[in-house]
């Protein structure tokens, strides 16, 4: 099977640009369309920024919501400004957990 075939039952979304309280609606319907297409999600990060903790409270949920309809949800090029509000606020654990490459 090629890298292509296995991609196909997953939705890679970028996102970009300021993930904070006064994004997090315009983020969160983003999101939300993504887990409804049912497929596991691979969410590019790199070009997002800066954040605070309500973007990374939306990340918590949209994992938690592909848990619950049986979805994985991966994050790929965290950027450090991410990772270090995750650190402030005791979740850099999970967030490496659900990480498959930092910036």
């Amino acid at each position: 099977m090629s890298g292509d075939e296995l991609n196909i039952n997953v939705h890679n979304l970028v996102l970009s640009g300021p993930v904070t309280l006064y994004e997090s609606s315009e983020v969160r319907e983003s999101l939300l369309s993504a887990v409804s297409e049912g497929k596991d999600m691979r969410l590019d990060l790199e070009t997002t920024g800066p954040w605070d903790l309500a973007g990374l409270q939306l990340l918590v949920s949209v994992v938690a919501s592909g848990r619950k309809s049986g979805q994985s949800v991966r994050f790929v090029n965290v950027p450090g400004v991410c990772r270090e509000i995750a650190e402030r606020s005791g979740l850099a654990d999970w967030l490496r957990g659900v990480s498959d490459s930092l910036l």
